[in-house]
């Protein structure tokens, strides 16, 4: 048999397969139902909140919000005054930090479609938070 009407008859094989399992609403409009993912499966506990530098202090806050494609994290740093210093650091400072800030910082984390925490925009694992200030 030639090889190109072998793919040919798998592929139509394949075709009639595949359209057999498709969900139809009444009126015959086709529907799919999207299949859960990973990335909305990040929790809290899945960072470690530490405190090791000076300056640490607990974060103001730390919240999932799961109503969009992924999961996306946003914890916040206050300082000590308005006026301190403040910067969130990540991986006990390999991962990088936030820009330092006064007052306040955020920073946001996104669910990976392996259930982890990385920085929005980056790739980088986070498994370990801190968040500082200056007195």
């Amino acid at each position: 048999m030639h090889p190109l009407f072998t793919h040919l008859l798998a592929f139509t094989f394949a075709l009639k397969t595949a359209e057999a399992c498709v969900a139809t609403s009444p009126g015959g409009t086709a529907t799919t139902t999207a299949a859960p993912t990973a990335c909305k499966s990040c929790t809290l506990d899945t960072v470690t909140h530490i405190m090791i530098s000076e300056g640490t202090k607990e974060f103001t806050s730390d919240t999932i919000d799961t109503s969009g494609t992924c999961a996306v994290r946003t914890a916040v740093c206050d300082g000590f005054s308005a006026d301190s210093g403040v910067i969130i650091t990540f991986n006990r400072d390999q991962a990088g930090a936030t820009p330092t800030g006064t007052g306040t910082v955020s920073a946001t984390l996104v669910c990976n479609d392996a259930g982890e925490w990385t920085l929005e925009g980056e790739t980088i694992v986070i498994t370990e938070i801190e968040c500082q200030s200056t007195p």
